[in-house]
Formats: structure tokens, C-alpha cells, sequence
């Protein structure tokens, strides 16, 4: 599950496309992208008498950024997660999910807004958090 939303989250065209999204590891380079699964959830929201079951997958997605006194570098970044969530939000409107097989996508979207996460003297590490649930049939 987690490659397939790598994938998926690498046609935002709001990523710089010189910049390869890692899995669960943040580059120590400034511009660097990471999709993460979500810990501490349950899978399974709901599930039915024949077995079919209605399932989530929590992630986030993290960008290494330039992070300093400087107004309008914060505001870039900020906005950069703005146009992210955005993004999801205009895909779910129009059904487009990442394609995995024997899974019937029905959402995706931001849970959370860009936060910082972490910083040290002149980076910052920003995340959002995300669900994409599907229905699993037996």
C-alpha cells in the first residue's frame, strides 16, 4: 500500500520533480520528500456479515524545507501545503486515487493542515497528515 501512495503522491505537481519522494525516511538534504504510515490506527472501519470490510490507511507526507526569519520563505512553505491539500481534496472530487488492485478507492484527503513537525537553526520539517480509505470485498 505504502509504494502505491508514494506513487501517487509523485504526480502532485506542486513537487519539485528533481526531488525523489523517500518511504519512512527523510533525506538530510534541504527540499526532501518522505510518505510515512501512520501509526497507533485501526485498518478496519467498519465491516459487514459477508466479510466486506471498509478500510483506511493513514499516512503523512513530510517536506524538509528552508525554515528562517524571513516572512515570506515561512509563507512559501505554508502555502506549498495549502496547494498540497488542495490537490487531494480536487482528486477526490474527481476520482482519481491511486490504482491498486483487488481495492475499491473511496476517498482521499488531508486530516490535518501543514504543520512543523521539526526544526533545527535554519531547516524545518513540515507534515500533513492524511487518510485514503477503500472497501475491501471478499
Amino acid at each position: 500500500m505504502i509504494e502505491k501512495i508514494r506513487e501517487y503522491v509523485s504526480t502532485c505537481p506542486f513537487l519539485d520533480e528533481f526531488v525523489a519522494i523517500n518511504v519512512n525516511y527523510l533525506a538530510n538534504d534541504v527540499k526532501a520528500y518522505s510518505v510515512n504510515e501512520s501509526a497507533g490506527y485501526n485498518p478496519v472501519i467498519s465491516k459487514d456479515l459477508c466479510g466486506n470490510r471498509e478500510m483506511q490507511f493513514l499516512f503523512s507526507f513530510d517536506a524538509k524545507f528552508h525554515w528562517n526569519e524571513e516572512v515570506q520563505n515561512n509563507v512559501d512553505n505554508s502555502i506549498f501545503f495549502e496547494k498540497f491539500r488542495n490537490w487531494l481534496e480536487e482528486n477526490d472530487d474527481n476520482g482519481i486515487y491511486p490504482e491498486i488492485e483487488g481495492i475499491e478507492p473511496l476517498s482521499i484527503g488531508a486530516i490535518t493542515n501543514g504543520f512543523i513537525f521539526a526544526t533545527n537553526s535554519d531547516e524545518a520539517i513540515y507534515r500533513i497528515s492524511c487518510k485514503f480509505t477503500y472497501m475491501k470485498w471478499r
